[in-house]
């Protein structure tokens, strides 16, 4: 979507509707014909530079000489609203608006005027004129501005955006150079988030005109969704055209604000503030800042200034509580998009909003009929067409309610690995919840996506957020299945203690912590509940961490802004991890518990870490040693660095730079894998645990542990692979091929214990697939626990079992052996119904009728059981007479 504020005017809002009057700096209003090339070029030039001064002194004169063209007033009405200089703008439209009344273009901006002016009912009559100026004389309105303009009039009076869109390109067809006409298309795609579209358009207007900042800016609007790199060197090379261009300036202002270094986004906004002291945005902005902060009264002053030029502007109180929004502060963001829909109700950004931060608030039936709405009236809004489209889906979904939760899945999924999903979640409650003295205030919503284009909609409302494995938004859990995985799927278990860890904190701080602590809290608590999850340190985290890639501890939100590269995003969840351990560790878990207490009560971020651990300096330096001993202490004799190696290229020159650099990592894994491609299987061994003893414990994929797997089942030495699997799946959590390998390791030895450990490991990785299932049952019927075969059982139901008979009477036997009955009856009963003759089912479902007559044989007066009348003969139930002896 758009930013709410353009300024050059930046928008026009017309019943609610966001109308751009102007894509950067509009040059063909004017036959160049009639415009000196001279003074085009200059002026073109003032305005691109920033230097707005000039830009104003050069169109006065124009305007003052009286000159029969309208573009030098509409450039400098533009320069006077982006300049904050509303009545100067007013009296400029007010001196020629007779002269060019056929100008739409100057119309929009004598509108804008009008409003900043205080008139806004002059304002709205001026643009309510538009359709019937343009149905008495069509013939003034055929040239390329004005067909753009009623374009964007069109738009802002409710018109399908398709329809409107389709007009554009039609424009382009006459003209394709016409670059305002590919930027207006850039523009609404960006506002209905179809940001491949606005690619498309912008990449055509940049060719056209490269020095063109506003190009560049639509650019990096249009990349942030997808590629957080190239929006950067968009926006970057936009503000290196005109470093004072306002539009960017903000979007800088919101990184900053987004990485929560609040004074790096104030000396930004002061900026934009010194170009155009009442632009609504910056105050805006700076009020919502003033929120994040606790300081309310601030707040409400900066929020009052937004408005002080237009009272009922609706864009202030949505840009605030957007801000909000995207810091979690849902609640808040609900109230301040109310607001602005009380001022205008038509207002469509602050219904779309509202209605996202509904479904994430728990209120989720007006949520999606705020969404029904939108989609109706908006079919080009792609994110209200995902959710709608999403929500037929959910509606298919399975809910169960389990205690305090609310868990949504896939039918079939939930039959599989539903209870177990229950619970952990119910697990979680209990020990994170006393742990942080934080009882649910509310029930949570749990939902799981087989498909991870619905988990990216549901999310982000957009398909894409590959990596995101979870993600919390308070009384909301979304994730991904391990359907939406591939082969590799992670541990959901580990993933859903994470993101219910959040609730928890979340909840107790009234989502008022900094983003680090959330994650670092919730990364460290992974492995608080076992060892196998989270994060922990590896040679890429030691060299990034001793390198240039350590972040200060009161940094550390920004960190997850923008990352270089996804390994840089790990790393800013483990160093928050690590934060966290520290803070813990140092000055013990009481301290903190009291630090979330402050937050949630509403004291600011900064000023609650000062009150309860001093100095934010002193903490960062001490913290920043305490991850340099980490760091040092890792493998501390093993030399990681592979510069030069890469260059060897025999075995014989590997073992001579293995001689001569003895603690080479690099080199002597490069000397493994050498033999393993020559088949060299005891050579490559012996290498490999020769580097086992160097650097003990590599675990990771593709590592040490790995390779010498690998190399004793080429040798057939089942113990020494048994050995270095059970390693690897003692250290880590989700490594699906060793656990699938270690499953028939056991199984062929018949080590029964192992077995039903390891396939409850893969259980909690991949729970869709038999394999963990099959496995779990087998050792239950052999360690004779058959409680813990049912589960498994009703999965493997689910799962198009070649013997579902089979299955059933297996089912039924576990049952009986648990005493449940009933249950054990209903599946000698399935089995009998697949196969009539299954004998093993028949004795069975006789024992289980016995019993059961047992159990309801009445009682005599004397406390005895009275003898039933068929007593000696066995029970023959109604459903078996037509099966036959």
């Amino acid at each position: 979507m758009l930013d709410a504020f353009r300024c050059i005017p930046r928008i026009l809002t017309i019943g609610g509707i966001v109308l751009s009057l102007v894509s950067g700096f509009s040059w063909h209003g004017a036959d160049s014909s009639s415009v000196q090339a001279a003074e085009l070029n200059e002026v073109r030039a003032a305005f691109y530079r920033g230097d707005y001064e000039d830009c104003m002194t050069l169109c006065q004169e124009e305007v003052d000489k009286g000159i029969w063209n309208d573009f030098w007033a509409k450039q400098l009405i533009a320069t006077q609203l982006l300049t904050g200089r509303y009545e100067a703008a007013l009296e400029t439209y007010e001196s020629v608006a007779s002269k060019f009344s056929s100008s739409l273009p100057l119309r929009m901006l004598g509108a804008e005027a009008y409003r900043y002016c205080g008139q806004s009912d002059v304002a709205r009559r001026l643009l309510e004129e538009i359709p019937e100026l343009v149905q008495t004389a069509r013939w003034r309105y055929n040239d390329r501005e004005n067909l753009l303009a009623i374009g964007r009039y069109s738009l802002s009076i409710g018109e399908d955006a398709r329809n409107v869109l389709s007009y554009y390109d039609a424009i382009l067809k006459l003209d394709v150079t016409y670059v305002d006409a590919h930027i207006a298309i850039a523009e609404l795609a960006i506002e209905k988030a179809d940001y491949q579209e606005a690619v498309n358009a912008l990449k055509l207007a940049l060719e056209l005109r490269p020095d063109d900042p506003w190009i560049r800016y639509l650019l990096a609007k249009a990349w942030s969704p997808s590629d957080s790199s190239l929006a950067a060197e968009h926006l970057d090379a936009a503000l290196e055209l005109n470093p004072r261009q306002v539009e960017s300036l903000l979007l800088v202002a919101e990184n900053h604000i987004t990485a929560e270094d609040y004074d790096a986004a104030l000396v930004v906004l002061e900026e934009v503030l010194e170009i155009n002291n009442s632009l609504p945005a910056a105050w805006a902005l700076r009020a919502a800042i003033a929120h994040l902060r606790g300081n309310y009264a601030e707040e409400g002053s900066f929020r009052k200034q937004a408005l002080e030029h237009w009272t009922l502007n609706p864009e202030v109180d949505f840009l605030i509580g957007q801000t909000l929004s995207r810091h979690y502060r849902f609640v808040e963001g609900v109230q301040y998009q109310r607001r602005a829909l009380k001022l205008d109700p038509q207002f469509v950004p602050a219904k779309f909003q509202l209605a996202q931060d509904l479904l994430r608030t728990g209120e989720e039936q007006q949520g999606w009929m705020l969404v029904d709405q939108v989609s109706t009236d908006d079919k080009y809004n792609v994110v209200a067409f995902n959710l709608k489209t999403l929500q037929a889906r959910l509606e298919q979904f399975t809910t169960l309610e389990i205690g305090s939760f609310l868990l949504r899945m896939d039918a079939r999924e939930a039959k599989i690995y539903g209870p177990r999903v229950a619970e952990l979640l119910l697990e979680a409650e209990e020990v994170l919840t006393k742990k942080y003295q934080a009882p649910l205030k509310q029930p949570v919503a749990v939902e799981i996506f087989p498909q991870q284009s619905d988990f990216a909609i549901r999310t982000f409302g957009l398909p894409g957020g590959a990596g995101f494995l979870g993600v919390c938004f308070g009384p909301l859990i979304t994730a991904n299945s391990p359907a939406s995985q591939g082969e590799t799927p992670s541990n959901w278990e580990s993933v859903l203690w994470h993101e219910f860890c959040h609730v928890v904190t979340l909840q107790k701080t009234n989502n008022r912590m900094p983003r680090w602590l959330s994650e670092g809290i919730s990364v460290y608590e992974e492995l608080e509940r076992d060892s196998r999850w989270g994060q922990r340190m590896n040679p890429r985290y030691k060299q990034m961490l001793l390198g240039d890639d350590f972040t200060p501890l009161s940094e550390l939100s920004g960190a997850f802004l923008s990352p270089k590269s996804p390994v840089h995003l790990q790393l800013a969840y483990y160093e928050s991890s690590l934060a966290v351990r520290y803070l813990i560790d140092t000055h013990g878990l009481p301290l903190l518990q009291k630090w979330l207490v402050d937050l949630g009560m509403g004291v600011p971020a900064h000023d609650a870490f000062a009150r309860r651990y001093g100095d934010a300096d002193a903490i960062d330096a001490d913290f920043e040693e305490y991850v340099r001993t980490l760091a040092e202490d890792f493998a501390e004799t093993v030399e990681f660095d592979s510069e030069g190696i890469s260059e060897l290229r025999s075995e014989e020159e590997l073992l001579a730079w293995i001689d001569a650099n003895p603690n080479s990592y690099s080199a002597r894994q490069m000397l493994i894998s050498l033999r393993m491609s020559q088949e060299d299987w005891s050579g490559a061994l012996s290498a490999a645990q020769e580097t086992d003893a160097l650097y003990p414990g590599d675990v990771e994929p593709g590592g040490i542990i790995e390779l010498i797997a690998k190399c004793a089942r080429e040798l057939n030495d089942v113990e020494l692979e048994l050995h270095a699997l059970e390693e690897i799946a003692t250290a880590t959590s989700d490594r699906l091929p060793v656990l699938l390998r270690l499953l028939a390791l056991h199984r062929d030895a018949e080590r029964w214990s192992s077995l039903a450990s390891v396939a409850e490991q893969l259980l909690a990785v991949q729970p869709l697939v038999p394999a963990g299932h099959e496995a779990l049952v087998l050792a239950a019927q052999r360690l004779g626990t058959p409680e813990i075969a049912v589960l498994s059982l009703r999965a493997l139901q689910e799962m198009e079992p070649v013997d579902p008979a089979g299955l059933h009477y297996q089912l039924a036997e576990s049952l009986w052996a648990t005493a449940d009955l009933p249950a054990a009856r209903r599946e000698a009963l399935l089995a009998l119904e697949y196969t009539p003759r299954y004998r093993q089912a028949q004795k069975l479902l006789v024992k289980i009728y016995s019993e059961l007559q047992k159990e309801e044989q009445p009682v005599g007066t004397s406390g005895l059981p009275m003898e039933h009348p068929d007593a000696g003969r066995p029970p023959r139930p109604e459903s078996l007479q037509t099966f036959g002896n």
